[in-house]
């Protein structure tokens, strides 16, 4: 599996926006043009695409505020 890390995938053009989709954990969502999903990567997804147009998603990763591994400066609440 990825290390941790927070994933944000923005849609950027999404011409068939019930043609394209993801799955993480148990949840699924549908690419919306304009909208970002934002997940903990350490989870397992996956994306499809059904459609015949071409999609565009612009992929960001961050830091996961509770690594303690990496210096980012963050803490995170006791559960």
């Amino acid at each position: 599996g990825n290390g941790p890390r927070l994933s944000a995938h923005l849609s950027v053009i999404a011409p068939e926006p019930l043609r394209a989709g993801m799955s993480v954990a148990s949840e699924q969502v549908l690419w919306m043009e304009g909208k970002a999903i934002i997940f903990d990567d350490t989870y397992p997804h996956c994306v499809s695409h059904w459609g015949e147009q071409p999609r565009y998603v612009m992929l960001v990763w961050f830091c996961h505020p509770c690594d303690e591994t990496n210096d980012h400066g963050q803490t995170c609440p006791d559960v």
